[in-house]
């Protein structure tokens, strides 16, 4: 799968850090089928079939957001022609449109306080998290394993999210390295992970593209995310790549590195990139 986002811009030449960075995109372009439709809402389709309590829930204040999210899902072309959502239960219509779109998408709303909270989505390939843990919870609770995260970004992220205007895509990538080109990481299926033994051709590039859209009827935020994967060795062919990974694998604190879970491979790994 190829990212749509630049790989200079998503390895930039700086010391890592966490930014609150978002580009101003058309909403049609991120969620319009792309080069690997099929094979990507064939395996969407696969884990909705085969798990669908992993990758689909909804909760009653996330209903109305899902429904403008179908409603949005027609307007802007996104799908099929002759599909239809008339399953009475939100959840078939949630499933629905997750087998419909690559993107997998969760639905925020604020509370009574003010608070965004997850309300509901399809998360069929997440980052080793799962779905119905941060259901009904609000973004801090959601962020708070993020080292640093509340701390600095906090304030920012409620603000954004209160300040985004109709027909505006925001986006940004956020990355991580794995030791499997799966899409699906739910820490249930228990994959194998990065430790000191990997080998180049064992290291995946994976990237989020992420997408933040206003729901004005509903009042509520849908989040897409997008993933590309990229072996290692493509990310080292690329000089301007492989010097921003570099300089980030050597200047990401500590706690990040064990979130992420590279600290056991990270000497590894640099041995690796300073060596090709």
């Amino acid at each position: 799968m190829i990212p749509r986002m630049n790989l200079a811009d998503i390895l930039s030449d700086q010391d890592f850090g966490l930014k609150m960075r978002f580009e101003k995109e058309e909403v049609a372009s991120f969620f319009r089928p792309g080069e690997s439709h099929s094979e990507v809402t064939a395996e969407r389709k696969k884990w909705i079939s085969e798990t669908p309590d992993t990758c689909v829930a909804i909760l009653p204040e996330g209903i109305a957001l899902l429904d403008e999210t179908i409603e949005l899902a027609a307007s802007l072309g996104t799908l099929p022609d002759g599909q239809t959502f008339d399953a009475p239960e939100p959840s078939a219509r949630c499933a629905r449109l997750g087998k419909l779109w690559e993107a997998d998408f969760l639905l925020m709303k604020p509370d009574d306080k003010g608070l965004f909270r997850l309300y509901g989505g399809c998360l069929c390939f997440p980052s080793h998290w799962d779905l119905r843990e941060k259901l009904g919870r609000p973004m801090a609770d959601i962020h708070a394993p993020v080292p640093g995260l509340n701390e600095k970004l906090s304030r920012q992220i409620d603000g954004f999210l209160q300040r985004i205007k109709p027909g505006i895509s925001w986006e940004r990538a956020n990355w991580g390295l794995a030791r499997t080109p799966e899409l699906n990481l739910h820490p249930s299926r228990r994959l194998p992970r990065l430790d000191e033994t990997v080998t180049s051709d064992e290291v995946w590039f994976r990237i989020e593209e992420q997408s933040l859209v206003s729901l004005p009827k509903s009042g509520g935020i849908l989040f897409g995310i997008k993933l590309a994967i990229l072996p290692l060795r493509e990310i080292i062919s690329d000089p301007a790549a492989r010097q921003g990974l570099l300089r980030a694998l050597r200047t990401m604190p500590a706690p990040m590195a064990d979130y992420k879970g590279i600290t056991p491979a990270r000497e590894r790994l640099l041995a690796i990139m300073e060596s090709t």
